[in-house]
């Protein structure tokens, strides 16, 4: 059991430093697969919980006595057990709270001033609130300790309480010695962490968003006993954008994802206007068909068949896709968008029997069938002339295969014979993109196999891929760095497209600007790392019954509640807009560069247009200098826990608050009513 354990805590102590790259580094070079990968996020989890069970057996930390900083005042808070009993209607002779009046920003760090000791037997709680759950730090004279509930359904009720509510998570720790300062910190590794005497204590997970906090004191009310001190946030620090529009990067195709045609069918006239005009307003027009596939007639007279749409595995949701609609791929041509095609299971008319070296699938799964690419071929073009005559243009890209697995020589042979057939159908101009994966891991895969044969490696225009193992790296993406620079390096030359991020992992699925603020560093580390074309949302819309698959996986969902009209289902689609709205196609990355690793930063040219967006994943704000802009900027555009791409005239100085996303451009976004 002593081995054990010291294994464990040895493990916990690469984890603090970089055990999840190490486990990405083994899964990529042993080619594990999804059970692996899942077994893998389950063992670094119950290592944490080990070690979190383990802290309240750990020594007390003995505290340096500090000085509180000249000018720590801040909001002052003072509390007598045996005062009168405050104003209000309230519990039955509580000491009257202390409240701070401020919205609290997505990522935040405050700090509380003692003037002395908290007296025994007595508890400071620091209770911070949210939409839908919330966390209190507890400090008493020899102990701090952190607790997180949720309060936001019926089905947390225990019996007892005058509220449903349900304790999540707790950690605690003892120390010795006088607390003078105590510091929360909730910071962009999805985590909330405790300082006391400026020492961290505590370090908790923490998914949801909280936007007030308050100070209770619990002592005996027949004891005179004081609690004195202030509340401070912390200064903005300066920071120094540099924009370099002689350094070009990729020329955008642009934004977009797949909608439900289902989904899309059930919107009222009304609805259906609403959601053009949301697609104008946030730019999102590359529409990624998600076709008919495995109930597909060898005539293609069913493409757009509602009645044949495949039932999907979504839950207790109702069916979604697979289906064509011309007039939708019309209606976003119409509107300055593209189409591209990618077809997932195929009928099994187009499929034939394998007979090379054994293959097992992602899933664990011996490869029997596998495609025909003659009739893969037939499929396409033959969708292609449908679409050109029903909606005026053929798909402008076409992808290979969605997250199948298929033998590299199959992969090969798809390829070639699709190119060959585009062309000798007129199809010269739609491009074609290699096969997704689901992990990037998995495509980087498919990237050095495609090269290995010189023809089917020219014949592809982009390399793509799905991004679902980001989810390893949720609380540190910078740790997917390594990944997206092999992923750059596999495509030796050739465009990318990210053709498919959401979050699909239980452990995540928070409907919280916390989880969107991390999605949102992953289209940043796209676009600048990746050079990518193209960012894709899993689903546009999607019609779904639990709330927190809606939320982490389409932007969008029929309300029926409001006369079936598209409704925003977290908020992932404000954060994916702080990086459409003033992207537009056809412009240019240029080289931007700050001084300040938190204040993540991304420009684009073209046009006489420029746009800078900036993320702060810092707990503090940033003051930010820029350097180098061509022309004034039109617009300010901020995103953030309250602010909706909210626009405004840019200001003289601005100022980026934490977790915010600000976006400056001297083009004016679609404002809403634009699509009619």
């Amino acid at each position: 059991m002593r081995s054990a354990l010291e294994g464990v805590m040895s493990c916990v102590d690469l984890y603090a430093e970089n055990t999840r790259m190490s486990v990405a580094d083994a899964l990529d070079r042993a080619g594990c697969k999804t059970r692996i990968i899942e077994a893998m996020r389950w063992m670094v989890m119950v290592t944490l919980a080990l070690c979190t069970a383990s802290a309240g057996a750990q020594q007390a930390v003995p505290l340096t006595p500090v000085s509180p900083e000249s000018g720590m005042n801040g909001v002052p808070f003072r509390f007598v057990s045996d005062a009168p009993r405050g104003p209000g209607w309230s519990r039955p002779d509580e000491i009257a709270r202390v409240y701070f009046h401020e919205d609290l920003t997505a990522l935040f760090e405050r700090t509380l001033r003692l003037d002395g000791d908290i007296p025994d037997r007595t508890t400071l709680r620091w209770i911070f609130t949210g939409p839908h759950a919330g966390f209190t730090m507890e400090l008493t004279s020899s102990t701090v300790r952190i607790a997180e509930r949720y309060y936001d359904s019926m089905g947390l009720y225990e019996g007892q309480g005058n509220y449903p509510a349900k304790d999540v998570f707790a950690l605690q720790r003892q120390f010795t010695g006088g607390a003078r300062t105590v510091t929360v910190i909730a910071d962009a590794h999805l985590s909330v962490r405790v300082l006391v005497n400026g020492v961290q204590l505590l370090e908790a997970p923490l998914l949801f968003d909280v936007t007030r906090h308050q100070l209770m004191y619990a002592a005996p009310r027949t004891a005179h006993l004081t609690v004195t001190g202030g509340m401070t946030a912390p200064e903005a620090h300066a920071a120094t954008v540099t924009l370099h529009p002689e350094e070009m990067h990729q020329t955008m195709l642009g934004f977009g994802g797949s909608p439900s045609i289902v989904a899309y069918a059930e919107l009222s006239d009304e609805g259906k206007r609403q959601y053009w005009d949301l697609l104008k307003r946030y730019n999102l027009l590359l529409f990624r068909e998600y076709p008919m596939g495995s109930e597909l007639k060898p005539d293609l007279s069913n493409l757009e068949d509602m009645h044949d749409a495949t039932p999907h595995y979504y839950g207790d949701n109702f069916p979604n896709s697979e289906l064509s609609s011309f007039e939708y791929s019309k209606h976003a041509l119409a509107m300055g968008g593209d189409v591209i095609y990618e077809m997932w299971a195929l009928p099994t008319w187009a499929m034939e029997n394998y007979q090379g070296p054994e293959v097992v699938d992602t899933w664990h799964r011996q490869v029997k069938l596998v495609a025909n690419p003659d009739a893969y071929a037939r499929i396409v073009v033959e969708y292609c002339r449908k679409a050109k005559s029903a909606a005026g243009s053929a798909p402008q890209i076409v992808g290979i295969q969605n997250e199948v697995d298929e033998p590299p020589a199959v992969f090969d042979a798809m390829v070639t014979t699709l190119r060959r057939a585009l062309d000798a159908a007129g199809f010269q101009t739609t491009r074609i993109h290699m096969a997704d994966a689901s992990y990037m891991f998995l495509g980087i895969q498919r990237a050095d196999a495609l090269r290995k044969d010189p023809d089917a490696w020219k014949a592809i225009d982009f390399t793509a891929t799905h991004e679902y193992d980001f989810q390893e790296f949720m609380a540190n993406p910078d740790l997917y760095d390594a990944r997206m620079h092999a992923m750059h390096e596999a495509s030796d030359g050739k465009p990318f497209l990210a053709t498919e991020i959401c979050i699909n992992d239980a452990h995540y699925q928070e409907l919280s600007y916390r989880i969107a603020l991390q999605t949102a560093q992953l289209y940043h580390k796209n676009l600048t790392e990746l050079d990518a074309e193209a960012l894709m949302y899993c689903w546009l819309l999607l019609d779904v019954e639990q709330p927190s698959f809606a939320g982490s996986r389409s932007l969008l969902a029929p309300d029926r509640t409001r006369g079936w009209i598209p409704a925003a289902t977290s908020f992932q689609l404000r954060v994916m807009g702080a990086y459409s709205r003033h992207v537009l196609k056809g412009m240019q990355r240029i080289g931007a560069t700050s001084d300040d690793g938190d204040l993540l930063t991304t420009a684009f040219a073209g046009n006489g247009v420029e746009t800078l967006v900036m993320l702060n994943r810092a707990a503090t704000p940033r003051r930010v200098t820029i350097d180098g802009t061509q022309h004034a900027w039109a617009e300010m555009e901020r995103t953030g826990l309250e602010e909706e791409n909210a626009v405004s005239a840019a200001p003289h100085e601005v100022m980026v608050q934490p977790g915010e996303i600000v976006v400056l451009s001297t083009h004016k976004a679609a404002p809403a009513g634009t699509e009619k």
